[in-house]
Parts: C-alpha cells; sequence; structure tokens
C-alpha cells in the first residue's frame, strides 16, 4: 500500500468498523454457549481498497482501548471483504448466562491497525437441561380387580435424583415391555404429578379384561421433555371375581301319586330324586 499523506495516515487510524448493536442486527443470534456479531467492512486505506484482517475481541469485562489487548481473542474471524459489504462470525466456547462484550480493529497488510470500534456486550442463555430423570427401579402391582391393576413405585429426581420431574407415561400391554415396543403400549390418562425423590406414588390402570396378563412400564419426564429409561416391567393377571348367579326360583319338590300306587311302591323310590312323578 502506498500512503499518500500525513492526513491519510490519520483518517486511516481514525476509522473505526461499526459493530451493529441488537436493536439493529437482524442477524444476531444468542444461544447458551455462542454469540453472533456483525459488522459493516471498512477499506484498506480508510474506506477504500479492501483491509487484511480482523481483530476481534471478547471479554467477561467491559473492553476499552486501554484494556482490548488483554481480552480473549477470537481466531476464526473471516477475511475482510469489499469496503461496505455486511460481515459477521460466530464466537462460540463461551459459557452460559455469561455477559461477554465484544469489539473489533481492522488492519492493513502493513499492518496499520484501525482504532477500537464501539463495544457491544450480550448476555448467553442457560444452557439446555441434558440430564434425564433416574430410573424408576421398583414399579410393583399392588392391588387387581378384574378390570383395573394399582401400581406403585418411589418417584424419581427432575435431573436424575433431584429436584421433581414433572409428568409419568404410564403404559401397559397384553405383552413385555421393552424400550424397542415401548411406543406400541397402550397409554393411560389422569397419572399423578411426581413427588419429591423417594415419595411413594401409586395409579390405577383401568380398563383391563378379566383373567388377561398385563405388563406394566413407566417413564418419568422432565420440564425439558427428557423421558427417563424405561422402568422394570413388572406384570400380572386380573381375577375372576364374579360369581355364578343367584338361584331365585327355588320351589318345594313334590310327589304326584296315582291312585293305584301302594305304600310299598312310594318307599321303593330313591329319596335322592326329589320331585319325581309316580304315575
Amino acid at each position: 500500500m502506498r500512503i499518500r499523506s500525513l492526513a491519510g495516515i490519520a483518517v486511516l487510524f481514525a476509522t473505526i468498523a461499526t459493530l451493529v448493536t441488537a436493536g439493529t442486527a437482524a442477524a444476531q443470534t444468542v444461544t447458551w454457549n455462542s454469540v453472533q456479531i456483525s459488522w459493516t467492512t471498512p477499506g484498506d486505506d480508510s474506506l477504500t481498497g479492501t483491509a487484511s484482517q480482523f481483530d476481534i475481541r471478547y471479554s467477561t469485562a467491559a473492553i476499552t482501548a486501554a484494556n482490548f489487548s488483554s481480552a480473549t481473542r477470537w481466531n476464526s474471524a473471516p477475511v475482510p471483504a469489499a469496503p461496505g459489504t455486511r460481515q459477521s462470525t460466530v464466537v462460540t466456547g463461551l459459557q452460559p448466562t455469561t455477559t461477554y462484550w465484544f469489539a473489533m480493529k481492522t488492519a492493513d497488510e502493513v499492518p496499520n491497525w484501525s482504532g477500537i470500534s464501539n463495544i457491544i456486550s450480550r448476555t448467553t442463555l442457560a444452557a439446555p437441561d441434558t440430564i434425564r430423570p433416574a430410573q424408576i427401579a421398583n414399579v410393583s402391582v399392588t392391588g387387581m380387580t378384574e378390570t383395573s391393576a394399582t401400581l406403585s413405585w418411589a418417584a424419581v429426581g427432575d435431573d436424575s435424583l433431584t429436584g421433581n420431574a414433572t409428568s409419568y407415561d404410564i403404559r401397559w400391554s397384553r405383552s413385555p415391555i421393552t424400550a424397542a415396543n415401548w411406543a406400541s403400549a397402550t397409554t393411560t390418562t389422569g397419572a399423578p404429578t411426581p413427588g419429591a425423590p423417594g415419595t411413594t406414588q401409586t395409579f390405577a390402570v383401568i380398563g383391563l379384561t378379566r383373567q388377561t396378563t398385563y405388563y406394566f412400564a413407566i417413564k418419568a419426564i422432565d420440564d425439558a421433555g427428557n423421558p427417563s429409561a424405561l422402568s422394570n416391567v413388572p406384570s400380572a393377571t386380573t381375577p375372576d371375581q364374579t360369581r355364578p348367579a343367584a338361584i331365585n326360583d327355588l320351589v318345594v319338590g313334590f310327589l304326584w301319586l296315582h291312585p293305584s300306587v301302594t305304600e310299598t311302591m312310594i318307599a321303593a323310590v330313591p329319596r335322592r330324586m326329589p320331585g319325581r312323578y309316580l304315575r
């Protein structure tokens, strides 16, 4: 690059690569571990020509011209484009729920560095919940009727064994339930709200058929939608509790005797045959 005058050098060092603020940066994105920043690219000589490099810095403390060099450098900055071009980069590897400040400088091939840009700050989002509830390992069938089964288990936590889970997914099937066929098992409604870890909870599965073997399983769900592993799978057979109908046409047995029947003949009739007619 040819430096034409001292005035040109002064203009070069006065050039600030403009970082766009949140209110006008349509493409700016903040996640739990990254922030996208964007700016309008300056030129090599003030606003003409193409610059050679960007120096983008970030810090958890406010950045100034005095401490710019001590801030963390982002080593994946793009190559400068033509002056006036909108450029951006996504700074990654950040900590969740943390405020960061960003600033940058532009250099030509000498390198002559611009002054520090305007400073922006953003706070990263909370990290996603990836810890699922612990497996429920002690589901048991504690009661049966012809059409229902009562299940009992100890509640688990939201994050493994801590906190409270959000909901239960309780299912039954006429064949053993596995992780592979879980989706095809019959779902239930009205499951209780999970209690504190270790709390004994119960639920009655209804709509069953008597003298049929059923299998039951549960998953606990947390507030992020993470399901626990499949619980143990107890089974039980609904009983036959329907007794025979009561007899309601009972009558006293009798004998109709023909006048020709003698007492000797009557004595010969077996007593285990009530209501027998003798002619």
